[in-house]
């Protein structure tokens, strides 16, 4: 009970800002965000794999359920689904060349899928082209009130309560020990009997699932989509947000969301270039912080225990 009292201060934030829709939009693309962010964990942080191109199973998410429901009148909690489960396809068919590089090269490769995705998406006339789907519906699918930000945040945070269950559990399976395992020495892994096949495309399958379905929420959330919403940066800024906040911890990944999502917002008056801070931010966690911000609440733990 106590690994979830953590959640408490996310359910109470929305609460001081109830007058103020637009700080509470915000505060619903930052838990779609850490979705997406918790995706590229698993694939990084559990399996090892190094991708730089999840912003194309966003792009797939939020493509797929903004067609189906835009163009097909599908409701949104099914569109939300199949969004989900065709990012995981292509994730499984992207993690192939997984079997055969790793590293350095299979960070290109996913780079190149991404950067052609983002190209494709610009061809078809069904995605709108270039210039994207517009006026896409807010969906019932957000609990009473459809277009509150308050409820749509709970909503998004509700998923996050429900995905860091699930990964909880897989954590102390078999399968969450034989992905450690894979992580740390896929030689060793396989002499213990670890099924590198199964596993890396199960962790492809899996990051590129959680990315579909925060791509389905980013679309009904903006209303808009284009192609240039999904380029290379948004795949390095998902990486980065596991970097920052801390890796294999989903209120980690929160955290690197808020900061990657929420302090652009909070700059935005002032005349202040948000990538040179974030530019420098990131540097100095990684040479004092390596285990994200996070690591600065075990560090207070660590006082408070008097362990030196």
């Amino acid at each position: 009970m106590k690994k979830y009292l953590w959640f408490i201060p996310f359910v109470l934030v929305p609460l001081p800002f109830l007058g103020y829709p637009f700080l509470l939009s915000i505060f619903v693309l930052i838990g779609i965000y850490t979705i997406a962010a918790i995706g590229m964990d698993v694939l990084t942080t559990w399996a090892g794999q190094i991708s730089i191109g999840n912003a194309a199973f966003f792009a797939v998410g939020a493509y797929t359920s903004a067609i189906l429901v835009v163009n097909f009148h599908v409701p949104f909690l099914i569109a939300f689904l199949i969004s989900g489960l065709f990012a995981m396809i292509i994730g499984i068919v992207v993690g192939l060349p997984a079997l055969r590089v790793s590293g350095f090269y299979l960070a290109v490769v996913t780079m190149a899928f991404g950067i052609a995705v983002q190209q494709v998406i610009g061809v078809f006339q069904i995605t709108g082209g270039y210039n994207g789907i517009r006026n896409i519906p807010v969906p019932s699918f957000w609990i009473f009130k459809a277009s509150n930000p308050v409820y749509q945040y709970y909503v998004v945070l509700t998923i996050i309560f429900l995905i860091f269950i699930v990964l909880s559990r897989i954590s102390f399976s078999k399968s969450g020990l034989a992905l450690f395992a894979m992580r740390d020495s896929e030689i060793a892994a396989r002499a213990f009997g670890v099924n590198l096949l199964k596993y890396k495309l199960a962790a492809f399958a899996a990051s590129a699932a959680l990315t579909g379905l925060a791509g389905s929420l980013y679309a009904s959330a903006i209303g808009f989509i284009s192609p240039s919403q999904f380029d290379l940066t948004l795949s390095l800024d998902l990486l980065a947000m596991v970097i920052v906040g801390g890796a294999g911890s989903v209120m980690g990944v929160m955290i690197g969301a808020a900061f990657f999502v929420g302090l652009p917002f909070l700059l935005s008056g002032y005349n202040i270039s948000i990538t040179i801070i974030q530019g420098v931010a990131l540097i100095v966690i990684l040479l004092f912080l390596p285990k994200g911000l996070l690591q600065i609440f075990k560090i207070r733990d660590l006082f408070k225990k008097k362990v030196i």
